[in-house]
């Protein structure tokens, strides 16, 4: 009878598994060509002349959104199976993009501007609602030895997907403009669409962009009802203020929060900049961006299995110290460039790639490695809900007091790399917290690096032996 449920176990996981990657791969694609952060969505706030407050104020949306994520412990705390909830909270959440294109209906490109913003602070809104709600689903089916792993491998294979659409749609979206040369001509030549792409349709091609990707979204829920899902025991019910109160009785939860804020904080300062900064002040093209992007990509898509390992194998505090000492490094390489030598970005996406990676699993699996057995909704909820308003913050604040151009006399820094350059001393600096921090599972950075190393050591020299 055991091995018969311990079989059954193995099946839901391994369903859940795939199931994942599938929507996932749906979601990946709606997320690069919609959500914020998407080049696509900047680039139409570009071409529709956005200030730096508009900037700050699309990052700051962005984080805002995870404010919502009690919302789904509130809604869901009495519910024993949280699918379609999920499910249709989701999907609201990327409908509202479809919308996005009407911005150009607006005489005033201002007002136009306005209504984005609105759109996607309700759209992500609803979606870090279900997100949240999604978490604990996850959670319940996946366990902790292995979650590591899960989230790595998913990522993996999300990346690749949402890589390759954002290469097709960018190529494109670039046909607008003169760049391209002989291939643009010859290409546009085999298409017989000469009339078609002209830079004043780029931004309506925007539009149709938005509206593909939040019906693949959509499309991608309905492969989410086929996922698994384990009923929750019925039990006395606390009351929802006890709940969202519960995790700040944990004195470990609160020093993790601390970091997190912290963390967040450095993380905002100067984020809304980072695409605007290279579409204006670097005069790169979007073609040239997802260049970046792969190369960032590619570096998390071969580094995800390494972390996936290492944060089962030696916990998430460890790993995330190595996090914060390249994450403050990263900013630093963009103080070094301008519009005529840009080519130090590519060291730096193979470094903040591998970082991200890691930084992505560990902010997913942290908060769910200290929570105890069945409140890992609620801790994580609240994490997201404190950590993102920190980042928010930063990010308003980034446009509220946008900095002038600073003379060091060897060289002149923009006003975004004023802002980059204090954003990576606030991330290295974020290690005095994380210190505090206790995880029963982790090891000692020393010993995990010392024990990776004999490792790697030992496989080579079983390789020569081998050889």
């Amino acid at each position: 009878m055991a091995g018969k449920k311990h079989s059954q176990k193995d099946s839901i996981v391994l369903k859940t598994y795939h199931t994942s990657i599938v929507e996932g791969s749906f979601a990946q694609v709606y997320g690069s060509l919609a959500q914020i952060g998407s080049s696509f969505v900047t680039k139409l706030m570009v071409i529709m002349g956005a200030s730096p407050m508009q900037y700050s104020l699309l990052s700051g949306i962005g984080q805002a959104s995870a404010i919502w994520q009690p919302l789904g412990i509130a809604i869901s705390r009495k519910i024993s199976q949280r699918k379609w909830l999920c499910i249709w909270i989701s999907a609201l959440g990327r409908l509202l993009t479809l919308f996005l294109g009407l911005a150009l209906v607006f005489k005033d490109q201002q007002q136009g501007i306005w209504f984005m913003l609105m759109l996607l602070f309700f759209s992500a809104g609803l979606q870090s609602t279900g997100a949240n709600i999604w978490i604990a689903w996850i959670s319940d089916i996946i366990p902790l030895r292995i979650r590591g792993r899960f989230f790595s491998r998913r990522n993996q294979i999300l990346l690749i997907v949402g890589l390759a659409f954002s290469y097709l749609v960018s190529f494109h979206v670039d046909l607008f403009e003169s760049k391209g040369g002989s291939l643009r001509v010859a290409y546009i030549s085999f298409l017989g669409a000469e009339n078609f792409f002209v830079p004043g349709k780029q931004s309506l091609f925007l539009a149709f962009v938005f509206v593909f990707a939040a019906l693949m979204g959509v499309a991608g829920l309905s492969l989410l009802a086929l996922q698994p899902e384990r009923k929750r025991r019925s039990s006395k019910q606390s009351s929802l203020r006890v709940i969202l109160r519960q995790p700040f009785m944990d004195k470990n939860f609160r020093l993790l929060l601390i970091f997190g804020v912290w963390w967040m904080l450095a993380v905002g300062i100067g984020s809304p900049f980072w695409s605007p900064f290279m579409l204006k002040k670097l005069q790169m093209s979007l073609f040239e961006i997802q260049i970046y992007s792969t190369i960032h990509t590619m570096s998390s898509l071969l580094s995800f299995g390494f972390w996936g390992k290492f944060i089962d194998h030696y916990g998430n505090k460890s790993s995330m110290k190595i996090c914060v000492m390249l994450g403050g490094l990263n900013p630093l390489f963009w103080l070094f460039v301008s519009s005529s030598n840009y080519s130090l970005l590519w060291l730096e996406g193979l470094i903040s790639g591998f970082m991200w990676a890691g930084a992505g699993i560990i902010t997913t699996n942290f908060v769910l490695s200290i929570a105890p057995k069945g409140k890992a909704q609620a801790y994580s909820g609240i994490y997201a809900a404190v950590a993102g308003l920190a980042m928010m913050t930063s990010s308003l604040a980034s446009g509220v007091f946008y900095p002038g151009a600073l003379d060091l006399g060897f060289k002149v820094l923009e006003p975004e790399q004023v802002m980059f350059g204090i954003g990576g001393i606030a991330r290295w600096l974020t290690i005095i917290p994380l210190a505090l921090v206790h995880e029963p599972r982790s090891i000692p950075l020393r010993k995990a690096l010392a024990f990776t190393m004999a490792r790697i050591y030992s496989w080579r020299f079983r390789s020569e032996k081998r050889g």
